[in-house]
């Protein structure tokens, strides 16, 4: 996706690109309040492709005027549901290292499909 930016009468393009995944909640963290009245929730999804488990942590970073959205995630997933996240990958340099974070900004409940017996029939009822 390009985005377009307009700073100082200066148009900036830059390229940026959101993924998505699916798979199970395995921990929320505690809600942080920082200085600026912003809200900060790291949270952890796993995913099973062949065995192996992978564990990704995520963080939502919300403005003082919009902790809503942290609470209503909160209120509405718990560990174990099945979800699908939409997020971005951002990284930044410090001191030398470069540190990179997934930076979600959606989430939903997956419903699991509901395995159907087969008696051999082939009919659909």
């Amino acid at each position: 996706m390009l985005i377009l930016t307009k700073i100082n009468n200066k148009i900036k393009v830059s390229n940026t690109m959101n993924y998505k995944m699916r798979g199970t909640i395995k921990q929320i963290g505690e809600k942080k309040t920082l200085d600026n009245g912003a809200v900060v929730l790291d949270y952890t999804v796993v995913t099973s492709d062949n065995g192996y488990t992978t564990p990704y942590s995520f963080s939502m970073y919300n403005k003082a005027d919009k902790v809503e959205f942290i609470d209503k995630f909160i209120e509405f997933n718990k560990v174990g549901d099945s979800v699908e996240v939409e997020f971005s990958i951002r990284g930044r340099e410090y001191n030398g290292m470069i540190y990179n974070s997934l930076s979600h900004w959606r989430c939903d409940k997956v419903e699991e499909a509901v395995p159907v017996a087969d008696d051999g029939s082939g009919l659909p009822f």
